[in-house]
């Protein structure tokens, strides 16, 4: 695993125009709002507020400032991080006492992983800007430059086993992945998951997934072949902007591709150039250079060079195709080519290209220089094939984006907003689904995201050492203002030091929401199973216009919608059994007994909210009314 999801530039963004004041929007459209107070939990009919307290929240990722007022009591400052497992050092470090975590600094300088960890479980330091699970019992895991299979799947195994240690239930966020390589369930964290959650029907334990960012830059392609004789021609984008906006800028390639077919065999894959004038093939001398150094590259053979074999989930050899391209061209009109044909009929080949950030589309059928390669029967690439390869197992839970955000105050209190879609050529509206948000059908038939949650336009916790996008190297929390600082927004002056939040996007801000909510739901019932949770959200997910009409949906895909939107107080009650809850008083107590309650199959609840067993004495919450069970 090797691609971090989040988008932290500050690229699509605007200045100048009037905004109106927002909050946490996120927290308002997920109805977390509703459920993480008193009062608010008392006017939903609930038997106490929802915070997270007693469930094990644990974040896997990189940039994590673990000193940041988010992750301490805001009265006292205590810190909640009960556990800090480490790899910014490359071996795993361990670190379970307050004295030795304060200590720490951060295992990478940029901002991904502080926000990720305060969306989920952040305090409320009085900005409205806390995590979803503001009092659950935090594991941070950094991995640092070390975002490794195995050592993803050490700290879920940490993880894990301290809940077990401490007798409570446990949620991990996992917002880094990979979207080259087989979606059968062989990679190594998705056997893990598998493995951890007993294939999703263990209690109390859950690992929630971002998507991947790859659905608005055309990033794969899958065909099936009715013979041999049939091929498929896509033109590569380059990761520089398209010509017609900026004509003297080079060409060039930097960027992952792999391919694979569904029946694990070969196929024939070629590299070709390819003349934007006229779309002729021609010689690849002197047309293709390296990046770096300017020298001629030789034809590229991707029998030769790129072929692998793998095993996959059945532990059957696979043919695999896997390379980078980091050349340029010697001429604008220029573009690299892929030519493919099955080896079989009825073989179906899938294309997949690792770069988010391509300034072209990665594979396109393009209308350049008065030719039309569509009309040449050049394939167009879409977002059907492109996401994570570490949730494509019935345990995981996968998370999709949608916006509850489009304009924000910056740091220096300067009105920003969103520019238009590179999708759609319009602007995003709230509600709408990211149009970057990662969906498709695995190689097993399951369908991702599993559900969505809000993941435009968020404002998270950032790290004092992010020496990459704000700060001054070795002053943390200096701002250089020598970077762009359109997505850094106002901090808080707290425990002695300034305590910076940012805007950003991706999946990568939406699964940690999700992994929050389900850590409510697990306080709730700590014996929740994934395959529970996952038929909570599709009884109780939001559906509107923006997830039911197929014209609103940026890929015109209902895959892209999962269930829906994730909706924490539906999911509450629905586990609660909850649809009104009578007040006791000690003058008017209602009364059951454990036989009464065994002949009914419905759940009883403590008066923290837990479930218990039909015989627990005191307090209780049975079919929605509260009794005293003597």
């Amino acid at each position: 695993m090797i691609a971090t999801l989040l988008l932290l530039t500050a690229t699509g963004v605007k200045a100048g125009e009037k905004k109106r004041t927002l909050t946490h929007e996120a927290r308002k459209y997920t109805n977390v709002e509703k459920v993480n107070t008193a009062e608010e939990a008392q006017a939903q009919h609930l038997p106490q507020a929802y915070t997270g307290k007693g469930v094990v929240l644990g974040v896997i990722d990189s940039g994590i400032d673990y000193n940041h007022a988010a992750f301490r009591n805001p009265t006292d400052g205590k810190l909640r991080i009960v556990k800090v497992i480490d790899f910014s050092q490359k071996n795993k470090r361990v670190f379970s006492t307050e004295q030795e975590i304060m200590a720490l600094t951060a295992d990478k300088n940029d901002s991904h992983g502080t926000m990720t960890s305060s969306i989920a479980g952040g305090s409320d330091l009085g900005n409205s800007l806390q995590g979803m699970a503001p009092e659950a019992d935090l594991i941070l895991c950094g991995m640092g430059d070390y975002i490794g299979g195995e050592n993803v799947n050490e700290c879920i195994k940490e993880i894990f086993d301290y809940a077990t240690s401490v007798g409570k239930p446990a949620v991990i966020n996992i917002s880094l992945g990979d979207n080259l390589g087989l979606h059968d369930g062989s990679d190594v964290t998705a056997i893990a998951t598998a493995i951890q959650t007993g294939n999703g029907s263990k209690p109390g334990r859950a690992i929630i997934y971002a998507t991947g960012n790859s659905a608005s830059n055309w990033q794969s392609i899958t065909r099936k072949f009715n013979s041999t004789s049939e091929e498929l021609k896509t033109v590569l984008g380059s990761n520089t902007f398209p010509l017609v906006e900026e004509p003297t800028k080079p060409v060039t390639y930097d960027a992952y591709y792999s391919a694979y077919a569904d029946d694990y065999q070969d196929f024939m894959i070629e590299l070709k150039v390819v003349d934007t004038t006229n779309g002729m093939f021609c010689d690849w001398a002197e047309h293709v250079r390296d990046a770096k150094t300017g020298a001629v590259i030789p034809v590229i053979d991707l029998k030769k060079t790129a072929r692998e074999i793998i095993k996959n989930l059945d532990g059957k050899d696979a043919v695999y195709y896997n390379w980078r391209l980091n050349y340029k061209m010697d001429e604008p009109k220029y573009r690299l080519a892929l030519v493919v044909k099955a080896g079989n009929a009825g073989q179906t080949v899938k294309l997949m290209c690792d770069a988010d950030e391509n300034g072209e589309p990665c594979f396109d059928a393009p209308n350049w220089n008065n030719y039309d390669f569509a009309k040449a029967g050049y394939t167009k690439g879409n977002g059907d094939f492109n996401f994570g390869t570490d949730f494509c197992v019935d345990a995981a839970i996968s998370v999709g984006a949608y916006v509850t955000r489009t304009d924000w105050t910056s740091y220096d209190g300067s009105s920003q907003s969103y520019s238009e879609s590179r999708l759609t050529g319009k602007k995003q509206e709230i509600g709408e689904i990211a149009d970057f948000s990662s969906y498709g059908i695995d190689d097993n038939g399951l369908a991702h995201p599993t559900v969505l949650a809000p993941g435009k336009g968020i404002i998270a916790a950032a790290n004092n050492y992010d020496y990459t996008d704000y700060f001054i190297q070795g002053q943390p929390g200096v701002i250089n203002k020598d970077k762009d600082l359109t997505t850094l927004c106002p901090g808080v002056i707290k425990f002695g030091r300034t305590n910076w939040y940012a805007l950003s996007e991706g999946t990568s801000l939406a699964s940690p929401m999700v992994a929050g909510i389900v850590a409510l739901w697990m306080q709730a019932n700590p014996n929740l199973t994934v395959d529970e949770i996952k038929q909570i959200m599709k009884e109780t997910s939001i559906n509107d216009e923006w997830t039911t009409n197929i014209n609103k949906i940026p890929s015109h895909n209902k895959t892209q919608v999962g269930y829906g939107k994730i909706d924490c107080l539906a999911g509450l009650k629905k586990i609660l059994n909850n649809t009104d809850i009578d007040v006791v008083t000690n003058d008017k107590q209602r009364h059951a007994t454990p036989a009464t309650m065994y002949s009914i199959d419905a759940p009883v609840y403590n008066m923290l909210g837990q479930q218990v067993d039909k015989s627990h004495k005191g307090l209780v919450i049975y079919k929605g009314h509260k009794y005293v069970n003597r």
